[in-house]
């Protein structure tokens, strides 16, 4: 009877179906407008630093450390942001980010990109911690990767309509002008503008995000900056993923652009066609990863990471290259499961603090890994940096036989869904189920933990 009690007055605490709705239907229009924030400027940056900053392979990995600290003092960051409540902190992160991108379209300079850069990123990194425990805050247990993978579709929606709006001015400034080199500058700056503006309209649609009364009394005792050694596993992963992004991100883009002169044009496309890839299938991954767990998925995708380095490292064939850099671009979407992974083992109010823990410890290394990559360039040529690259992700599929989810979780974590993913069942000789806690089940929308007392709220 106590038990019934206890359950009703949950159900009465949680978001009613209208509002997991209203929810979704926020985040899901705030993610595809942030897709675009974040892909108009990977799309063009590589062409606008060459042709209209004058920049080398070598110089855009020391910019790359530069834009990488406001990622490594995240903590921070989120420690002040989030006293604001979710949905406000969100806000806040894609205003901050549109600022920096409009100010992209005044540089004339290498020294000019810092500023722009450092605001940009400081907006950016927080959104990447934010989306995720937003989403996380509508999924019931059990749907986590399969709730991640829709957003990461919607996302990749709005990757396609970004790279088709370049795309399309790209093919008309070079069949107007007949150079595009020459004639794409203004273009270009103009981008970084539309850039800043949808990232104004995705902080207005965000800011009311629904939170239920669960997420306003974690938001209480929630705190601000988490460390806690049972993450530790989620923290090492988090760290040497980080490691491998800053290699890829800042140089597979130069590779081709300054060793195989491909145009803005080229890329544009080749990035579209990935977009299209990862919208058909981060549904898929996500429930790929429901079904068989984060071990064995996490497992395949570092594997198929390994592969892609060194496709990059040895290989001279364009199109070679071509395929490796949408295969990785398809394997940003089995980095559900870590973040699932951390879900499953922490408490609800230590997700959000968590999350942002995880990613200023991805960029820990942000700094000295493109440094290094830039002087193995110089010195030895592209493919050093890559092979370098290679250190982290063995390391990362060592760690990821480490993972074992219900030895793992600590007290007062989320209950395992009802049904479990074949991965965590293990029958033991008698045919019975490992024992699993059976508390009862928070609301889904307290995950983020991180609300404050008026409407708008998470992470």
């Amino acid at each position: 009877m106590a038990d019934e009690e206890f359950e009703a007055e949950q159900g009465e605490r949680e978001l009613s179906p209208g509002q997991l709705a209203r929810g979704f239907t926020i985040l899901a229009i705030t993610t595809f407008l942030a897709m675009i924030v974040i892909n108009i400027p990977q799309t063009i940056s590589p062409n606008f630093f060459r042709d209209e900053i004058g920049m080398g392979g070598a110089l855009n990995g020391y910019l790359i450390a530069i834009r990488e600290v406001p990622g490594f003092l995240l903590i921070f960051v989120a420690a002040i942001l989030l006293r604001q409540g979710l949905a406000r902190a969100t806000a806040i992160a894609l205003i901050i980010a549109g600022l920096g991108y409009i100010l992209f379209a005044g540089a004339n300079s290498f020294v000019g990109l810092i500023v722009p850069t450092l605001i940009a990123s400081v907006g950016y990194h927080s959104w990447l911690q934010l989306q995720d425990a937003l989403g996380l805050s509508l999924a019931k247990p059990g749907e986590e990767g399969s709730v991640l993978g829709r957003f990461r579709s919607i996302g990749f929606a709005g990757t396609i309509v970004a790279l088709l709006v370049v795309l399309a001015i790209l093919l008309g400034v070079e069949r107007v002008s007949g150079d595009l080199r020459a004639a794409q500058g203004p273009w270009l700056r103009g981008l970084y503008v539309a850039t800043g503006v949808c990232a104004f309209i995705a902080a207005i649609v965000i800011y009311r995000f629904p939170v239920s009364a669960n997420a306003r009394a974690s938001a209480r005792v929630a705190p601000r900056i988490t460390w806690r050694k049972e993450y530790g596993l989620y923290y090492w992963l988090s760290f040497l993923d980080g490691s491998r992004m800053q290699i890829y991100f800042a140089f597979a883009p130069f590779v081709l652009v300054d060793t195989f002169n491909v145009d803005a044009l080229t890329l544009t496309i080749l990035l579209t066609v990935s977009a299209v890839i990862n919208w058909r299938t981060g549904s898929l991954v996500g429930r790929l990863v429901d079904r068989y767990g984060e071990k064995r998925m996490l497992t395949v995708g570092y594997s198929m990471h390994l592969l892609v380095f060194l496709g990059f490292a040895l290989s001279q064939n364009i199109w070679l290259l071509y395929i490796t850099y949408l295969g990785y671009n398809f394997l940003f979407l089995f980095s559900i499961g870590t973040t699932t992974y951390l879900r499953k083992i922490c408490r609800p109010e230590d997700l959000a603090p968590s999350l942002a823990m995880g990613v200023s410890l991805a960029h820990l290394t942000a700094i000295v890994v493109p440094i290094v990559g830039a002087a193995l360039w110089e010195r030895l040529g592209y493919q050093f940096p890559f092979l370098f690259g290679t250190v982290f992700i063995f390391i990362s599929l060592w760690l990821t036989q480490k993972i074992d989810i219900p030895k793992q979780r600590i007290a007062g974590s989320p209950p395992p869904a009802a049904l479990r993913h074949e991965a965590e069942r293990e029958i033991d000789a008698d045919g019975a189920t490992l024992p699993f806690d059976a508390v009862s089940v928070v609301s889904p929308a307290a995950t983020a933990g991180l609300a404050k007392d008026e409407d708008p709220a998470r992470l």
